[in-house]
């Protein structure tokens, strides 16, 4: 399956030919774009998270390391909330 930008019969039959596959063009009902859901959220937290200096880059090898300070940061976050209250 794939969205309208990759319709194309040249691509269709090459996939058919190489690799046996079908290729379905999924087509979107409406063209205005559209907030979905509460996606503000994951981006108002990923802002508040970029905030700190370690999470602003990746800075970090390894994925534990990096959790790590995503942790850390998020503690951070609601214990500065916790004393305004």
């Amino acid at each position: 399956m794939a969205d309208a930008g990759h319709e194309s019969k040249k691509l269709e039959r090459l996939l058919k030919v190489q690799e046996g596959w079908e290729l379905r063009i999924i087509k979107r009902r409406q063209r205005a774009f559209q907030i979905t859901g509460l996606t503000w959220i994951v981006e108002r937290t990923f802002a508040w998270l970029g905030r700190n200096r370690r999470l602003s880059k990746d800075y970090e090898y390894a994925v534990q390391t990096s959790e790590t300070f995503i942790d850390i940061a998020a503690i951070r976050l609601m214990l500065n909330r916790i004393v305004q209250i």
